[in-house]
């Protein structure tokens, strides 16, 4: 198969499903690995698409963001990787933070010690807590709607007032500089939590590692990177930051 066509159905590949692994195209394409990955590089290269780990996705602009509905449903067996090993790291009496997001709710899933209080920006999280009786404190605020989060002065009021043994916060972007997030206002509630917490861990799953989006949160050196094993990108970001790997 030339390589234009090759191209061209990796590319309508993607469009049909946003996401392909490379074991995936392999098979389509019926060559060999290193042959795909020149063909991904090339498309990268023209902006076509972006290379993730294991695959590609399709480019995204960098104020756009998935809902909480399609997040949820991607990368799962990482996500719960993560949130396991995120909830072994809690102590007895510890006050922790748990962001809105889809890997934190996998976090919120594990955990079952009366022992603890949690503080959440997410209806969704309070709702499980408070089923699974943990005492639970909720942050206030305006709630944007495609990611369950308090956001805004009431919710950045709350959360300066507070203090937190740990906080867990999703990321959408984490790459060797800065943690990043598409919308200013999520950016700056994440950023409040950061600056409240005794120790801050970044609960990312692998497609997160590499990307940028618009809105600074703080430097990498500010957090603990949660995440899979085997990104390319992790020995750059373990120079400046401890990366737990899963």
């Amino acid at each position: 198969m030339l390589k234009t066509e090759r191209k061209k159905l990796i590319l309508e590949e993607l469009r049909k499903h946003k996401v392909v692994s490379l074991e995936k195209l392999v098979g389509l394409l019926d060559t060999s690995e290193s042959t795909v990955r020149r063909d991904l590089d090339e498309l990268e290269s023209e902006n076509k698409l972006r290379r993730v780990h294991g695959g590609a996705e399709l480019p995204h602009s960098l104020q756009e963001e998935e809902t909480i509905q399609e997040k949820s449903v991607k990368n799962l067996q990482e996500k719960k990787l993560i949130a396991q090993k995120a909830s072994s790291l809690i102590k007895e009496k510890d006050v922790i933070f748990v962001d809105a997001g889809s890997t934190t709710a996998f976090l919120i899933k594990e955990l079952e010690r009366k022992d603890i209080t949690v503080v959440t920006n997410s209806i969704h999280h309070a709702v499980q807590l408070v089923d699974k009786q943990i005492p639970t404190v909720i942050i206030g605020g305006g709630v944007k709607m495609t990611t369950d989060a308090s956001i805004g002065g009431v919710a950045l009021n709350q959360i300066n007032q507070l203090h937190f043994d740990r906080a867990f916060i999703g990321m959408n972007g984490v790459d060797e500089g800065y943690f990043t997030t598409p919308d200013m206002e999520e950016g700056a509630v994440k950023r409040a939590i950061l600056e409240n917490a005794k120790q801050t861990y970044v609960l990312a799953d692998s497609s997160k590692i590499g990307q940028s989006c618009f809105a600074k949160v703080a430097p990498i050196k500010r957090a603990i990177v949660i995440t899979s094993k085997g990104h390319e990108l992790l020995p750059a970001i373990k120079e400046k930051t401890e990366v737990i790997e899963v």
